[in-house]
């Protein structure tokens, strides 16, 4: 009987974060963590899992769930998938102790501090995959969601012909994590024998190998009330004005005659008006996407711009609104992130996508892709506003690389 297994480690954790041992022990997913396995999730949208299986710690369970979205299988927990054992040094700060978890990392031992060495392990490993085999069929593929340590030691431990020890030592060189969180493994079970068949890859680098083409038309919603009064304009919103109905209905008629695929939008009222009047040639139903809202603005939301002068515009330049209830530059590249993978996963070969959305957000968009601040956008457009009302840019996701085809004043 064969058997295909997909491995993927838990996102990263708060504990992870804060450099402290964590076996046995747990600690939440960050936001970070989260959107990891959501990227990890998307990439792997067209696989179909017969099974899913994953250690009963809640940081493992929790990437399990999100992963588990795409599929029509749940995870099944097993204690016997935890991670690794390290006993009294769970929880500890590493760098307070350094020098004694390298010693027991150097021996692979930790039972004088109450923990796991490889023998145990072992027999440990052995009674998870006694409980998975006998419920697989041949050829069944199954996902388990477990630890980083954990991997490593069944690279040690089970896997026949890995070198482990080559393996890390190489990841060294390149300065590589052994098991990034949310990496995607894989290894075949075959009559008793386990092969690796995929190192620890992550979902980006995983997203590469399907060599696909998509392009993305991105479009800021007509003229605003908010945008004539000079209001900021984030979270909240404010309806189209006419000429913000007259913008829309020009660049329809300029989009007449793309093939639209697909379409993004944000959930904002502007964005939804602006996109139904886009879309009255192309019968694709829109999606309506939280993620592609604009930049929460905090407790600066409908006030007046120039009432903030120099505040603003630092503000602006270092996307930074969390110190007043918003969001910050690392919110906002995170949902971006997720979102970008989702529709590219999602999506055929040389598909065409609209999105469309919101000023604030394309200039985060343009400096997470391609280094394009606001300076500099404002600097190609001269005269121009670089995030007209109904303006649009394209972009190209090509063998794993984002390519800007035009900006918006272009």
């Amino acid at each position: 009987m064969k058997i295909h297994f997909t491995y993927v480690r838990h996102g990263e954790t708060l504990f992870n974060l804060t450099e402290r041992m964590q076996g046995s022990c747990d600690s939440p997913l960050t936001p970070d963590g989260i959107a990891q396995a959501e990227n990890t999730a998307s990439a792997l949208r067209n696989m179909s899992f017969d099974h899913i299986f994953c250690s009963s710690s809640e940081r493992a369970w929790d990437t399990a769930k999100i992963i588990a979205r795409y599929q029509e299988t749940e995870p099944v927990c097993l204690k016997e998938l935890k991670e690794f054992n390290f006993g009294s040094f769970d929880g500890e700060l590493i760098p307070d102790h350094y020098d004694e978890v390298q010693k027991h990392r150097i021996a692979d031992d930790w039972t004088d501090a109450g923990g796991e060495n490889c023998e145990l392990f072992r027999q440990r490993a052995e009674k998870a995959f006694a409980k998975i085999i006998p419920v697989c069929r041949d050829n069944d593929r199954v996902l388990i969601v477990s630890h980083g340590s954990y991997f490593s030691h069944l690279m040690k431990t089970m896997f026949t012909g890995c070198d482990q020890k080559e393996y890390i030592e190489r990841r060294k060189r390149l300065n590589l994590p052994f098991v990034p969180n949310c990496s995607i493994s894989e290894f075949v079970y075959e009559d008793g024998i386990y092969r690796l068949t995929r190192e620890p890859t992550e979902a980006d680098e995983y997203r590469k190998e399907q060599n696909k083409s998509v392009t993305f038309y991105f479009v800021r919603h007509g003229e605003t009330l908010f945008n004539v009064q000079w209001r900021m304009q984030g979270f909240c919103d404010a309806p189209l004005t006419e000429e913000g109905i007259r913008q829309a209905e020009k660049r329809r008629e300029d989009f007449r005659s793309i093939h639209f695929d697909s379409a993004f939008v944000s959930t904002a009222e502007r964005t939804r008006d602006t996109a139904a009047i886009l879309l009255e040639p192309h019968h694709i139903t829109p999606v309506y996407e939280k993620k592609l809202r604009e930049l929460n603005f905090g407790t600066y939301e409908g006030t007046r711009i120039n009432d903030f002068g120099e505040d603003l515009m630092r503000r602006f330049i270092d996307t930074e609104f969390s110190d007043i209830g918003g969001e910050c530059r690392a919110d906002v590249y995170r949902r971006l992130k997720v979102l970008l993978a989702e529709i590219i996963d999602g999506a055929d070969d040389g598909d065409n996508v609209l999105l469309v959305s919101h000023g604030g957000l394309y200039l985060s968009l343009m400096n997470m892709l391609f280094a394009l601040d606001g300076e500099k956008l404002r600097e190609r457009a001269g005269d121009k506003n670089p995030t007209p009302n109904l303006g649009y840019a394209v972009f190209t996701y090509e063998n794993g690389k984002f390519i800007l085809k035009k900006t918006m004043e272009e």
